[in-house]
């Protein structure tokens, strides 16, 4: 069994950003949901997983921009398994149209098995006759982002309803949508992210009041989101293209 899907996607109205591409968020939900529908065909999915009572957990993601969609533009989005470790796994992502390569990604994972409140080792749940190919698109190492953020939040993000999943948890892509909300419009237009990665800490619930704090240096703007009694539950780098 192969290690590799992929499918073919237009990129929709509801999609795309200001400038007609395909939206930082979206790309995002766009692997999420592609990675949810290999899993599907490699028997590991929500539903051969759920009623077992295991569940994916996101580790972290990261995405690199390299010349993203446009409105209307016919891609193909792969996902691609890396042989797993112990308890960790990772999926390779790419978007690419005739040839070239538009945008790469990358997300790690867990297994959890809910009931038992603990991980599970993956190659225990994956299918033993998966191909697992050494040829992997985005090698490139996730970021290490610390937490010591001394400025003052910089924005608040309510959590409401649209923002949770069926664990009644915050949803990934949630939270990359808390940041570009966090930003006027026309900040966020000029600010060209080229690179973004996030890493999941904990989960938010409805009504919790979310505080975004930021670091900028240089290229690099690090954020911490935190709830309102400090615990952490997310980090994230934007790498921004330079004038």
């Amino acid at each position: 069994m192969k290690s590799e899907f992929a499918r073919t996607v237009t990129i929709l109205p509801g999609q795309i950003d200001t400038g007609g591409h395909l939206g930082v968020p979206d790309t995002f939900e766009l692997f999420m949901d592609t990675a949810a529908l290999a899993a599907e065909k490699l028997g590991a999915g929500w539903g051969a997983l759920g009623a077992r009572g295991v569940f994916w957990i996101t580790v972290k993601t990261m995405i690199r921009f390299l010349a993203p969609p446009r409105f209307l533009d016919t891609v193909e989005v792969s996902a691609q398994l890396e042989a797993p470790e112990a308890r960790r796994c990772r999926t390779h992502y790419r978007i690419s149209k005739g040839g070239e390569t538009l945008v790469l990604g990358k997300t790690e994972w867990a297994l959890v098995d809910v009931g038992a409140g603990r991980q599970l080792a993956v190659a225990d749940v994956l299918p033993r006759d998966i191909a697992f190919s050494a040829d992997l698109p985005f090698p490139a190492p996730f970021p290490r982002i610390d937490t010591a953020f001394s400025e003052p939040p910089f924005a608040l993000h309510r959590v409401t309803a649209r923002d949770i999943d069926m664990a009644r948890h915050m949803n990934n892509v949630a939270y990359v949508r808390a940041i570009v909300d966090a930003y006027p419009l026309r900040v966020w237009e000029n600010m060209r992210v080229r690179e973004m990665a996030v890493v999941f800490l904990a989960s938010a619930t409805e009504d919790e009041e979310l505080r975004l704090q930021r670091r900028v240096r240089g290229p690099e703007t690090d954020m911490l989101i935190s709830g309102a009694d400090g615990r952490k539950v997310a980090l994230a780098r934007l790498i921004l293209e330079q004038p």
